[in-house]
């Protein structure tokens, strides 16, 4: 199975000059580890493919507004298009199969945060959390959101992980 990852960008938010390129880089495979982890084979077609836009603080509270009702920006928002009634249904008919959209404001990341470090951590959670929800998973029962913590913080961890071969000091450099 290949994961496309169509990447998108608001003119206030450009990932190709921004210091988290490097997770955007690391999302394709771990995405594509994750749903043949996650999902019986057979159950997508060989190609997939996720729509991921950066948002500015502005656009992202537009979106909650029309989307929530919730007039304020947020950190990540999902649009799972196989969701019904909290349960993943994938069509099987199309060549590539679009899982959704994610949006992420890293202002809104990067402003719950103190540094770095943590701005990189927490902007891999979005991108893991987001990608979840493509897939029916969610947060609103405990034992859901347990569930979806764990599963969350091993996508996060591959993202975060060092590319092979790469000596550490290489890898951190290329995270900031």
């Amino acid at each position: 199975m290949k994961l496309q990852l169509r990447l998108d960008s608001s003119e206030d938010a450009d990932p190709a000059s921004t210091a988290f390129s490097y997770l955007v880089e690391r999302a394709e495979p771990a995405f594509t580890r994750a749903l043949c982890d996650l999902l019986p084979e057979g159950t997508l077609p060989a190609k997939v493919e996720i729509s991921l836009s950066f948002l500015s603080l502005g656009e992202m509270k537009a979106q909650n507004r029309k989307y929530r009702g919730l007039d304020e920006p947020t950190d990540v928002l999902s649009f799972p298009l196989w969701e019904e009634d909290g349960v993943f249904r994938p069509g099987r008919s199309l060549p590539t199969l679009p899982l959704g959209d994610i949006l992420i404001c890293p202002e809104y990341v990067r402003a719950a945060v103190s540094s770095e470090e943590e701005f990189q951590r927490e902007m891999a959670l979005m991108l893991a959390h987001g990608f979840l929800h493509l897939l029916g998973w969610d947060h609103d029962t405990d034992e859901r959101r347990s569930a979806m913590e764990v599963r969350q913080e091993l996508i996060r961890k591959e993202l975060l992980a060092f590319p092979e071969g790469a000596a550490s000091g290489t890898a951190e450099e290329e995270l900031r």
